[in-house]
């Protein structure tokens, strides 16, 4: 029995042994690649640039952050069979950082019309000859500019448009089209200092920390989370087939809410509506003086999402806030709320969702930025 023992506590200790080791070697490689990645990664990433174009990481890596206004996209992005909601296409940047056509030429900084909005004017899920930016400066052959990007809301708008005005950019003709989610962005995610320069919300700003710290400074283990949160099926869009129902994620219908409901205070906002209200009027008519201080023409575009489109009304609190705002500020107000309706009224909520959206989305198809950049062309005089 004192043998059996004696056997025992030997395979033990050797298993323990072992074990030990392996936490070791693994404790080991991983500060080393740690180490690697502080020091180097950043470089490695930039000097395998063309591989990681072809990758899903890289529609992470080419939005940076901005010192001034938040974020923004690096210059010279060449993105090629990028994966849409439902079909593949291109992502492209120029020298400035701003979303435009693919294999162009270096670009000046004088615009005949900028556009400023969040991900519908960036162009979510569509090249930029198929958003309503690129399909306005191909019809308009006017020089244009996009600056919008994905998150936007009227705290960046101002601050960006005022960076690049006071940077030697000129414009003649600003357009915003201002987003249902602009509201809840702008109250819940974005604070404004008076030197114009957008820092996160305090509660939002504690949860971006450790992500920012990452992406700075460790990026190859950035990309491991990434793609570990792939793997496990993390993903932002519902997995959903039933195409009698779209299935939107929860921030969507949440960001949608403030238009159509009927409570004062909407659970996840900070504060009352009317006061997230107010607040966007008054950074907007900064931006206005802004641009009237430079003789620069201001147009503001309003248009529905589904959400609207199943619960509001054609004169939606949007429709209605941003109509009174223009009536002493904008060279032009465009409502596309009636259009949608009354295709609502003729088609039903279903087929008109089908056609100008993406399915399980709240952007527009491929047919919804045509309508948009179909409407936009009336302010070309």
């Amino acid at each position: 029995t004192k043998f059996y023992k004696n056997k025992l506590v030997i395979f033990l200790k050797k298993i323990l042994n072992i074990v030990w080791s392996t936490i070791l070697i693994i404790l080991i490689t991983f500060l080393s690649t740690l180490i690697i990645d502080f020091f180097f990664g950043k470089k490695i990433l930039e000097l395998t640039d063309k591989f990681w174009v072809k990758t899903e990481f890289y529609g992470k890596i080419k939005r940076i952050d901005h010192e001034v206004y938040h974020h923004g996209l690096k210059p010279n992005v060449k993105m090629k069979n990028v994966k849409g909601f439902e079909d593949y296409y291109t992502f492209c940047t120029d020298n400035h950082g701003f979303r435009y056509k693919c294999d162009t030429k270096k670009r000046g900084k004088h615009f005949d019309y900028v556009f400023m909005g969040d991900s519908f004017t960036e162009g979510s899920s569509v090249s930029y000859e198929d958003s309503f930016v690129g399909i306005f400066e191909k019809i308009s052959k006017k020089n244009v500019v996009n600056l919008g990007v994905v998150s936007y809301a009227p705290k960046i708008y101002l601050s960006k448009i005022n960076y690049y005005l006071n940077n030697g950019f000129s414009f003649d003709h600003v357009i915003i089209p201002i987003d249902i989610s602009d509201l809840y962005d702008d109250n819940v995610s974005y604070r404004l200092d008076k030197n114009y320069i957008v820092k996160d919300n305090y509660e939002r700003g504690e949860n971006l920390k450790l992500r920012r710290f990452l992406r700075k400074n460790f990026p190859f283990t950035n990309f491991y989370m990434f793609v570990i949160k792939n793997l496990n099926e993390v993903g932002y869009n519902p997995n959903n087939a039933n195409l009698d129902k779209p299935v939107f994620h929860k921030d969507a219908i949440l960001k949608s809410k403030w238009t159509y409901s009927t409570d004062k205070i909407i659970n996840g906002y900070w504060g009352p509506v009317k006061s997230a209200q107010n607040e966007m009027i008054e950074t907007m008519s900064k931006l206005h003086r802004l641009l009237d201080e430079r003789d620069i023409s201001l147009t503001i575009v309003v248009y529905p999402w589904p959400q609207q489109l199943e619960n509001d009304v054609e004169d939606s609190k949007h429709v209605l806030m941003w109509r009174e705002f223009c009536k002493e500020k904008c060279s032009n107000f465009i409502n596309l709320f009636p259009l949608f309706f009354e295709s609502k009224r003729k088609n039903g909520y279903l087929k008109t969702y089908k056609k100008y959206y993406w399915w399980n989305d709240i952007h527009f198809n491929k047919e919804g930025n045509k309508v948009m950049a179909s409407e936009l062309m009336k302010i070309i005089k």
